[in-house]
Order: C-alpha cells, then sequence, then structure tokens
C-alpha cells in the first residue's frame, strides 16, 4: 500500500509533499467525513466500503477544490448540485484570481457570478447566491481590496433593497436579507471602512433592510452584536470612544470643552457618548454612563449654541434614562432636570420620570401636565413620550380608566406624526391588558391583540414580553394554540434578548412565567420559573440603591419557593436547590461574596496587591454611600470597573459569582443543609447531605395558605401565643418535620434553610427533637453559612473576649427585667477575667468599646416592628437602638458570636422574609459568625437559667454553639427545681406558677432562641 495520496474522483493529483488533513466519501449515499488522515492509501470508507477521497490543507485544498467544482459543473449529481457548483466555482475563480494578483481576472470572476446569478434567478435558482455575495466580500477585504468589497455589497443590495415585511415569509428572501445585512457589517466592522468613499452608500443601503428585519422580529444577535461592534469602533477610530477602557472618559485625542473649541471636537464628544448609552442599553458597560453624565453636563452649560445646547441636553437625557431604567435610580434624572431649565418640556419629562421610579405617581402625572403645556422647541418632538408617559399615569392611578389611559397613548399616533412612535410600546401594554379583562368581547379582544401585535413589531426585550402574551392570548382565543410551539417561541425570545439589561430581561422572564402557568404542564413552568430566578441576582447586583434592591426583591417575593416547588414537581433536584439558594438572601450573599478571601488570595498570588488595594478602596466608597457620603452612582461605577480588571487577571468577577450546586453540597460538613419551603401547592423540603442528589421530602399538610393561617393566629398576646403553642408546634411537627428529621436530615448540626413564608415559622422548635435529634441551626443560605463557617474557624484557639451588658431599665420602659442583672452576672462567672460586663449599660458606653470584643452578651428589651424590620430596636439605659443604627455605627469586622437575651430579635421582616431582614443579618453583616436570638417574648427568669447553662456548655465542654445551646435547652426542659438550684444557685428559683416538677418543660421557655450561622 502506497503513503502518498491517490489522485481524487475529480482528477486532482497532489504534488509531493502534500499534507493530508482527513478524508471524504464521495459515494451516493455516503458523504461521510473524518478529520484524521489515513495511515496507508488507498483506504475504504469504513461505512460502505468504497476508495474514498484524501482532504488537503492550503494550499493545496484550494487547487482540489477547483478540479471538484469543474466537475461537479460538468457532471451533476441533480439540478441543485449543478447550480451550486456553477455559483462556488465563479467564487473559486475570484479567489484563484486574488491569490494570483490578477486584479482582472478577479473583476472578471466577480462579474461572472453576477451572470450566473441572474440567470439563476430567471429560472428561479439562486438559493446559493446570496452565500456566494458574502464570501466574495470577505475574500476581497482578506486580500486588501476595500473597494471591491464595498462595490459587490451595493451590487447584493440592488436585489434586496425592495424587501418588506410580507417578503419575510418567504424563508429564502429572509436568508437573502440577513446575508446581505451580514455582509454590510462585515465591510463595516473592517477598519478600513472608516472613512471609505462608499462608507456612507453601504450604510444608507444597509439600515433600512436592517429595520424591515428588525420589525419583524427576524433580526439575530449575531446581527446586532456585529452592528454594536461596528458603532463602537467607528467611534474610537473617530477619537470618539475608547470602550475597553475601565472607566468611559472623553477620549485623549479630543481635549475638554473650552470656548475656543471646535464643532467637530464637540460632536465627537457626543458621539462618544451616545455609543456608550448605546452600548448600555444592549447591556454593555453601563458603568461607564457616569462619566457620559457629567461630560454631557458641563456641554449644557458651557455657553456653546442653541444647537449644540440641545444635541448635548438630548445625550444627557437618554443617559440619565437609561440609568433609570438599567439601576432604578432617579437623582441623575432630578439632576439633569435642573440643568436644563432652557427646555422645560424636558426638564418636565425627566422630572415625571423620576418620580415614576421613586412611585411618586401622582407627582408624575402632574410634572407630565405640566410638560404638554409648556411652549418651548423641544415640546413637539417630546410629544409621543409625554403622551405615553400620560396613558401610563391614568392606568395606574385610575385602573377603571383603561380607555383613557389608550386614547392618550392613541393621540400621537391619531396625529399622524410617525409611523413608529415612543408611545407604541405602552400602547400595546394597555391594548393587551384591555383584551384579557373578563368584560372585553372576545372580537374586541382579538382587534386589540392584533393591533398590540403590531405595535411590538421591533426589537427589544419588553416589546417581545408584550408581544408573545398577546400571542398567547391570541391562540386561546383562536383555539390555535401549540403549547410546544408557543415554548419554542418563548426559549427564541429568551435567547435573542440575553444581552439585554437586567431589568428588560425580568419583565420578559415574568412574562414567560405567566404564561406557563396558564399550560398547566409541569416542565414549561419549571423552566420558566429557573430562568426568573436566575435573574433576580442580576437585577439586584446592577441596583446600587438599597430602595431599588427592595422594590426588585418585593416584586418576586413569592417566584423563589414557586421556582423550586415547580422544578421538584419536573424532578430536577438540583436545579431546585440552586433556585431556592439562589433566590434567598439575595442582598446579603451579594455583600458577603464581595469580600470573598480567594479573591484577596488570587490577587495576591498574580502579584496584583495594587488591585486589590483598589477594590477594596472602592467597596469602601460603596460603603460610605450607604451611610449619605457620596454618590451611589459614581462608586457603583467604580466598583464595577475595578472589578472587570480583577475578571482579567484571576478569570472570575468578584462580585457576580455563581450559585452552583456543589459549592451547596460543600456548605454540608456538619450535617445536612435543609430548604424548607411553602408553595401554594404543597410545602416541601429539599435535603442536601454530601455531594449526591437532594432528596425531596413533600410536606402537603404544609403549603403556603396553611402556614399563612397558623401565622395569623400567632398575632395574638404573650400569653394567648403560650396557650396555643404546644398544639401548633405538634401540628407543625406530625405535618413533616418529624419525618424529616427522622428519616432524612442527619449530622450532628442540620443546617436550616427556610423559605419565603416558612421564615416566619420556628422549626427549630417543633416538640421531642430534644434528646433524639440532631442540634438545629439557620441560615439565611449555604454561601452565608460557608462564610460564617470561614470567620468561626478564625477563631479556633483563640481565647474569647466577651462583652456582657445588662439593661434592666431600658430607657422610656415601664417593665424592668427582674432577672436581666443577674442573668449578665451569670454569664460573667463563667468567662471570669475573658469578660468585661457593663451593668445598667448605656448605649453611649457600649458603643465605643463594643469594637475590642469578639463575643456580645446583650440582656435586654427588645421591640420588633414587623412591617419595618430595621427600625426594630434593643432598650439600652440612655436610649433605643434600632438595627439600622447597628449597622450604621459598627465596620465590619471578624467577631466570633453575638448573643441578644431580648424578646422577638430572631424575627425577620414581613414584606421580604426570603431576605432574612433582621437583627441576625445584620449582625452577620457587621462580621459575626453566629448569632443567638429569640423568635417570641421570652421570659427573663428561663432566659437567665438557659444563658447561663450556654456559656456553661459553650465554654467547659468546648462544642459548637449551635450544639451547645441545643444542649443547653435539652437540660432546661427537663431540669427540676433541684436540678436549677444545683447548677445557678444565685439565680431565683422558679415559684409555683411555673408548674412541677418540672417548671421550664413547656416550649414558650426552653424552644424560643435559635442560633443563625456557623
Amino acid at each position: 500500500m502506497a503513503r502518498r495520496p491517490p489522485r481524487t474522483s475529480f482528477g486532482y493529483s497532489a504534488p509531493s509533499g502534500a499534507q493530508v488533513v482527513g478524508w471524504r466519501c464521495f459515494a451516493g449515499g455516503c458523504h461521510r467525513t473524518e478529520d484524521a488522515a489515513p495511515r496507508r492509501w488507498p483506504f475504504a470508507c469504513p461505512g460502505c466500503g468504497r476508495p474514498v477521497d484524501p482532504v488537503f490543507a492550503e494550499p493545496w485544498a484550494h487547487d482540489a477544490q477547483g478540479y471538484e467544482l469543474r466537475g461537479r459543473a460538468a457532471s451533476p449529481r441533480d439540478t441543485y448540485d449543478y447550480q451550486s457548483a456553477l455559483v462556488d466555482l465563479a467564487v473559486w475563480r475570484y479567489k484563484d484570481a486574488l491569490r494570483a494578483r490578477d486584479r482582472a481576472g478577479a473583476d472578471a470572476a466577480r462579474a461572472d457570478l453576477r451572470r450566473i446569478g441572474a440567470r439563476l434567478r430567471a429560472e428561479g435558482g439562486d438559493w446559493w447566491l446570496s452565500q456566494a455575495r458574502a464570501r466574495v466580500v470577505v475574500l476581497a477585504l482578506e486580500n486588501d481590496d476595500p473597494d471591491a468589497a464595498a462595490d459587490e455589497v451595493l451590487a447584493f443590495h440592488a436585489d434586496v433593497r425592495t424587501t418588506s415585511r410580507g417578503d419575510l415569509e418567504d424563508n429564502q428572501r429572509l436568508t437573502d436579507a440577513r446575508v446581505f445585512v451580514d455582509a454590510c457589517l462585515t465591510f463595516l466592522v473592517d477598519p478600513r471602512s472608516v472613512g471609505h468613499r462608499r462608507e456612507g452608500d453601504v450604510v444608507d443601503a444597509m439600515v433600512p433592510v436592517h429595520e424591515v428585519l428588525r420589525a419583524s422580529w427576524c433580526s439575530v444577535p449575531a446581527l446586532e452584536d456585529k452592528r454594536h461592534e461596528a458603532l463602537r469602533m467607528r467611534a474610537a477610530l473617530h477619537g470618539a470612544a475608547r470602550p475597553a477602557s475601565p472607566e468611559w472618559t472623553p477620549p485623549g485625542d479630543v481635549p475638554p470643552v473650552s470656548e475656543g473649541e471646535s464643532p467637530a471636537g464637540v460632536q465627537a464628544r457626543m458621539a462618544a457618548a451616545a455609543a456608550v448609552v448605546a452600548d448600555a442599553k444592549a447591556g454593555k458597560s453601563p458603568e461607564h454612563l457616569v462619566r457620559v453624565l457629567d461630560d454631557m453636563a458641563a456641554l449644557v452649560s458651557e455657553g456653546y449654541g442653541q444647537h449644540t445646547v440641545a444635541l448635548a441636553a438630548g445625550v444627557l437625557a437618554d443617559a440619565a434614562l437609561t440609568v433609570a431604567e438599567i439601576h432604578d435610580d432617579p437623582a441623575p434624572l432630578f439632576a439633569a432636570a435642573d440643568r436644563l431649565s432652557d427646555s422645560p418640556s424636558l426638564a418636565h419629562l425627566l422630572r415625571a420620570r423620576a418620580h415614576i421610579v421613586a412611585g411618586d405617581i401622582s407627582s408624575a402625572a402632574s410634572e407630565v401636565e405640566a410638560g404638554l403645556s409648556a411652549s418651548d422647541g423641544a415640546r413637539p418632538g417630546l410629544l409621543p413620550h409625554l403622551y405615553a408617559m400620560l396613558g401610563w399615569t391614568i392606568a395606574q392611578r385610575v385602573p377603571e380608566q383603561l380607555d383613557a389611559a389608550i386614547a392618550a397613548c392613541r393621540t400621537v399616533r391619531d396625529r399622524g406624526r410617525a409611523d413608529i412612535t415612543p408611545a407604541d410600546l405602552p400602547l400595546a401594554r394597555l391594548l393587551v391588558e384591555k383584551a384579557l379583562n373578563r368584560t372585553t368581547p372576545a372580537g374586541e379582544a382579538m382587534s386589540l391583540l392584533r393591533e398590540a401585535l403590531t405595535l411590538c413589531g421591533r426589537p427589544g426585550t419588553d416589546n417581545q414580553a408584550v408581544a408573545q402574551e398577546a400571542k398567547d392570548a391570541l391562540a386561546v382565543l383562536t383555539g390555535r394554540g401549540d403549547v410546544d410551539e408557543r415554548l419554542h417561541a418563548w426559549r427564541s425570545a429568551v435567547r435573542s434578548t440575553g444581552n439585554a439589561p437586567a431589568t428588560t430581561q425580568m419583565r420578559l422572564a415574568t412574562a414567560w412565567v405567566r404564561w406557563a402557568l396558564g399550560t398547566n404542564r409541569i416542565e414549561p413552568v419549571a423552566e420558566a420559573y429557573h430562568h426568573l430566578v436566575s435573574l433576580i441576582p442580576v437585577a439586584v447586583r446592577v441596583r446600587y440603591r438599597t430602595d431599588a434592591q427592595a422594590r426588585v426583591l418585593a416584586a418576586v417575593r413569592e417566584h423563589t419557593e414557586e421556582a423550586g416547588y415547580w422544578l421538584a414537581r419536573a424532578h430536577r433536584y438540583r436545579d431546585a436547590v440552586v433556585a431556592l439558594e439562589t433566590g434567598r438572601a439575595v442582598a446579603l450573599s451579594a455583600l458577603i461574596e464581595r469580600d470573598d478571601p480567594v479573591v484577596a488570595q488570587a490577587l495576591c498570588e498574580a502579584d496584583r496587591a495594587d488591585l486589590l488595594d483598589r477594590y477594596r478602596d472602592a467597596l469602601a466608597g460603596v460603603d460610605a454611600c450607604e451611610h449619605g457620603h457620596g454618590d451611589s452612582h459614581s462608586a457603583w461605577a467604580l466598583v464595577m470597573a475595578v472589578a472587570r480588571e480583577i475578571a482579567d487577571v484571576i478569570g472570575a468577577d468578584p462580585v457576580a459569582p455563581a450559585v452552583e450546586y456543589a459549592d451547596i453540597a460543600g456548605a454540608t460538613d456538619d450535617g445536612a443543609v435543609v430548604y424548607v419551603a411553602a408553595a401554594d401547592a404543597s410545602g416541601y423540603a429539599l435535603v442536601v447531605a454530601g455531594r449526591q442528589d437532594p432528596q425531596c421530602v413533600w410536606l402537603p399538610d404544609l403549603n403556603r395558605g396553611v402556614v399563612e393561617e397558623w401565622l395569623e393566629d400567632q398575632s395574638g398576646t404573650p400569653d394567648e401565643r403560650a396557650q396555643l403553642m404546644k398544639g401548633d408546634l405538634d401540628r407543625l411537627w406530625t405535618g413533616g418535620m418529624r419525618d424529616l428529621l427522622a428519616y432524612y436530615a442527619r449530622g450532628p448540626i442540620v443546617t436550616l434553610v427556610p423559605v419565603g413564608v416558612m421564615t416566619s415559622v420556628p422549626l427549630h422548635a417543633t416538640p421531642s427533637r430534644a434528646g433524639q435529634f440532631s442540634a438545629l441551626r439557620y441560615a439565611p443560605n449555604a454561601r452565608t453559612l460557608r462564610w460564617c463557617e470561614v470567620r468561626a474557624r478564625a477563631f479556633a484557639g483563640h481565647p474569647a473576649r466577651v462583652l456582657v451588658a445588662d439593661v434592666p431599665q431600658a430607657a422610656g420602659e415601664e417593665q424592668p427585667l427582674g432577672q436581666a442583672a443577674a442573668e449578665a452576672a451569670a454569664v460573667e462567672a463563667v468567662w471570669s477575667d475573658q469578660c468585661t460586663r457593663l451593668p445598667s449599660a448605656t448605649w453611649a458606653r457600649f458603643e465605643p468599646i463594643a469594637h475590642a470584643y469578639d463575643v456580645w452578651h446583650i440582656a435586654c428589651h427588645g421591640h420588633v416592628e414587623p412591617r419595618a424590620v430595621l427600625n426594630s430596636a434593643l432598650g439600652f439605659t440612655d436610649t433605643w437602638v434600632t438595627i439600622r443604627d447597628l449597622r450604621d455605627r459598627f465596620h465590619s469586622e471578624p467577631r466570633r458570636l453575638a448573643i441578644v437575651s431580648a424578646c422577638d430579635m430572631l424575627n425577620v421582616g414581613e414584606d421580604m422574609p426570603n431576605e432574612s431582614i433582621g437583627l441576625p443579618s445584620a449582625l452577620l453583616q457587621l462580621g459575626f459568625a453566629g448569632v443567638i436570638a429569640a423568635s417570641w417574648k421570652v421570659g427573663d427568669l428561663a432566659s437567665a437559667y438557659l444563658m447561663a447553662r450556654f456559656h456553661h456548655e459553650w465554654r467547659s465542654g468546648g462544642a459548637h454553639p449551635a450544639v451547645a445551646l441545643t444542649v443547653a435547652q435539652r437540660w432546661l426542659q427537663g431540669a427540676t427545681i433541684e436540678d436549677l438550684a444545683a447548677f445557678a444557685p444565685s439565680l431565683p428559683l422558679p415559684d409555683a406558677r411555673y408548674g412541677r416538677p418540672r417548671p421550664f418543660a413547656h416550649p414558650w421557655h426552653w424552644a424560643a432562641f435559635a442560633y443563625t450561622g456557623g
């Protein structure tokens, strides 16, 4: 057998030394190919047994292709093979001429391609022509001939210039239009196209065709990305932008604005700003907007001509509106409005939008009315925006006046101002809302939905969401709906908008969930919820204001537990766990994870301690803004810019870590992590233990309605709650907690991650666990648990520094805590010289010294505000200190444990239970690895005994604090009068009211306190 490759089926004999990279079989019906060359020739196809052709590397591949194409043209298998061979052969000749530097031959080959195309078009066989022309454009540019590339694009344009939306129903016309736009962009992303004599012609040819594709939702992400690339490149080469820099700044070759600056320089700065705004709208580098705002504000204020100021004002307004849309921040809108006093209609529009962001719809409506009444020159161009906002405010303030809202949005269209207006999308939303109203007749509803679809004929995530809902409703009304087809459409919509800002992606995802729930099919609902929950951290991350984050989290309040439920129903248990982990304590996780020690270690190993210092300084700037010092937008932008640099160095973004199941499983070293949730249909628990798949335990008696009813019953007085408690906890125990703890959740310490309304249920207090089951603790999520465990390990082997503060009489409190001092004295006796005690502690004494101690024990009154939980407070002798005060007064530092012996301080806010906002999470933010607090109003005598025993178990036995608390609770539950007297002779014994022989056996006395953290 020979080593030299044989002659190909089309007659090509390669010269000696030709490199073979694979083989192909041309036998009829086989056509098998392989990328590996045979060791010897001839070689038989393993599939059909016939000899195969060698496949060569360049330059021999080009010569072999010429033989193949000539052979196919001379002896085609069928008409299609003949036509494609003719087209490909013309392209091959063009490439061959370019390789030979034969300009005349190249021109002749291009002319030949056009003649072949005309002939095939007449015969109805031009399927391959558009792809061939696109290859000619690429070849021309590769061979340094941009003139030929532009000429070919413009010749191509003659075939597609009349393309309309109706033409795109023909697959060939659709393909031709897409390939044409791609060929144009191939030319425009080449640096040599900038300033080329045909540059403007190509742009003018491309834009109408691309807009037809966009209007019909037929554009694709690759084309959109390529178009943005062309825009950025032009800005950069014209001296108008540098998108690769960590922060957007005016280009170096455009000097700062001054009285003597040329108009061209001003235009370049505005072009740079416009390019950055366009990128931000596409989800790319929104942190650069902060410099755009500053630069355009300077242009507006520095005395240029009216035309220049008007253009700069437009860019400034667009940037401020984009910041509001992405970050939910009204501040730049108010600032821009204040600078645009010479354009009152625009200023009113911006203030209206700012009030909408802030939730003040009445003020927004007033600003819209003022804008419509303004008489400046900008008002006519702003009418579509103003009327759109007018319609929206009417619908929000008076939902019954939906027709009036629609009429306001129609005003602009009825005046015939343009085919497409900014009022189209709000109008489409209102039309869909009216169509879905039960009082709307079916015929009218279908007409409204079709009009809404027409209005949504432009690209964009918001348009996609409204249009998909309109299509779904039409499918139902016409009886032509197919769930699989609609599911495919939703998937396509989501994929096509993957680069959009998180805000608009969330709107599309929410609409997808609404549709999926209506299908009554598990898989579509699970898929939609999975996507929605994955976006929650992204949407929170881009909102640097606490109130903006809260609005997002409140809007998705119940989505997390529903996502876990549907994913578990679909047997996607790992995805269900990740969804619950992702949707729990989102804001807390973002704060904790940004200080990941792995990031610091990686930067030090890369010898970039300077970058680590900049990152920490940037984070300190964000923290300062939380305390009212500095500009939040600028501080956030700096963090994002530095984070991008870090990602380039270490390969991971420090402020956008991914949630992986392996990370959750890694938090189970001490025992199982159990997510407990209550969905509408059923309660359920997902048990993660080790690296295997999680176990799902259904809790049908603990659905959301049952749990909410149970929580309402807990709103009585302490005496009423105590009387009901044992029976309520028995039902909770038999309703699922018994089986969960007995058969599924194992380990020395079982960590509970309650989700949704379960956050307010005292799962740790279920009866009968004492003496039989694992110690229980809480964690906001597994990521926080791991962070707390790292903090806790840092204190292993180090003597604790304990600060004990007792407050028998809080400021303004009539009821004293008779045993607070005795409790503090008992704790002091356990720790002896490692302890500092503040009797009758004042905040003035506590605050200055607390930072020096890694264990705090505070025995005082507590007051909880469930609907404004950050206003919950601890009572000191001189003042009440809120949770917000604690977060503001102390910096985050490594601390081991906070024990707060006060009423109700374990409770979290009712508005966003998944965020676990309350005293434990606030103390975790301050650096504590663990927190002990109470779920209800506790008796001070029982608390004194429990805390004395806890500190004894923790210090003398060396147990984990969660285990020490469990041991102390078991002891207190079973302790007799004699046991109590023997253990703590300094504490008074309980009187007859407590009962005998075990005075603290009722769970009200021993079960209130729980451990949170690691």
